[in-house]
């Protein structure tokens, strides 16, 4: 393949997979997040925002360089076709339309399965900063997130779309139809808001078709929820989140509207610690039990820090502690510059003075 020729196909690719996202992901983007966020606070799943412009600019520059990603390999994938090395087919009377169908039953299955041990995969520690770890910077995840990919996971997410034409006889209709399903669930996963029905999670076989809720738990609490379209693998694997259900369900029993608390106060008897954390452009000041963590204290005041394992092995935590000592019960990914530098994990660091100072 020429170069012109390379660039006019990659133009073509790249052009249609921005109007995908111009067309699914900035329009819920803009309704939820911006025009009726209010009105729409009701259904919201994480209770308290922590997004903020720093993580919607993250994620709209690497949503852009995973299209990069996914258009050279749409190119390469035509090519091939060309060269009539795939199975791909436009004609239905070919295979007839129960072929159809089943193609399109086993392309969600086989799409789904490996999604899962794949994701399951990057999460493992020696991976997760190689593949995952940009994913992640979304703890509240926006529909700007669904495809805010480090170029090597874009790779992967993007696998099967390359891989399937050469192992399946696939109409084009049906690449078309999973590209668009694809898109618009990835989409609602990353919503942050729940428009699936009450009682969803109770209906026999609709149960199974992943909630809003299901993925946002996943970019809340990272280990566990792992499936793209449907839950059976978690199920099966025993990695899915046991209060799920429970989360669903209470979108829908609310009594009120909730609202964040910036400077809340504690009635434990433990001794007060304060601690001033910069995040990005918002400053919090709050007391902290120095029984706790820090980062727990503050979710227990509803203080949005950065946060997603709450194990100390994803550095999403991660703050720059400026004043003070903490004292951490556990680093599997600060580095000893990092730790020279002052860089602690809130999720393992317990206060040993009276004042600290956090900067993100």
């Amino acid at each position: 393949m020429s170069i012109s020729l390379f660039s006019q196909y990659f133009f073509q690719a790249f052009t249609e997979i921005v109007w995908y996202y111009v067309i699914f992901a900035i329009p819920f983007f803009l309704v939820f997040w911006v025009i009726w966020k209010k009105y729409w606070q009701p259904k919201r799943i994480q209770v308290v925002q922590r997004a903020t412009s720093h993580h919607f600019k993250h994620d709209l520059a690497f949503s852009f360089s995973s299209f990069v990603v996914f258009a050279i390999m749409d190119v390469l994938l035509l090519h091939l076709e060309h060269k009539g090395y795939t199975q791909l087919y436009f004609k239905v009377d070919q295979y007839g339309w129960p072929w159809i169908f089943i193609s399109l039953a086993l392309v969600l299955f086989v799409d789904d399965a490996f999604f899962y041990w794949t994701h399951r995969a990057m999460h493992h520690p020696r991976l997760y900063k190689f593949f995952h770890k940009v994913h992640h910077e979304s703890t509240d995840p926006s529909p700007l997130t669904a495809f805010a990919f480090h170029p090597s996971e874009a790779v992967i997410e993007n696998a099967m779309n390359v891989v399937l034409p050469f192992i399946l006889p696939l109409h084009f209709g049906v690449i078309i139809f999973w590209q668009i399903f694809s898109m618009l669930n990835n989409v609602m996963g990353h919503l942050g808001y729940e428009l699936y029905p009450a009682g969803w999670t109770k209906i026999p076989f609709l149960r199974y078709k992943t909630a809003s809720v299901h993925h946002n738990m996943h970019h809340q609490l990272f280990h566990g929820n792992y499936a793209l379209y449907f839950t059976w693998w978690d199920k099966w694997m025993g990695t899915e989140f046991q209060d799920y259900e429970a989360r669903y369900e209470q979108i829908f029993t609310r009594k009120t509207k909730p609202s964040a608390a910036v400077s809340p106060t504690m009635t434990s008897s433990f001794n007060r610690v304060k601690v001033t954390a910069k995040v990005l452009e918002q400053t919090y000041v709050f007391e902290v039990d120095d029984q706790q963590s820090i980062l727990q204290s503050a979710l227990d005041q509803q203080i949005p820090l950065p946060y997603s394992c709450k194990s100390g092995r994803c550095g999403t935590c991660k703050m720059k502690c400026t004043e003070g000592t903490v004292i951490m019960k556990k680093n599997a990914i600060l580095s000893t510059a990092e730790l020279e530098a002052g860089y602690v994990l809130t999720c393992q660091s317990f206060p040993q003075t009276d004042k600290i100072s956090l900067e993100k």
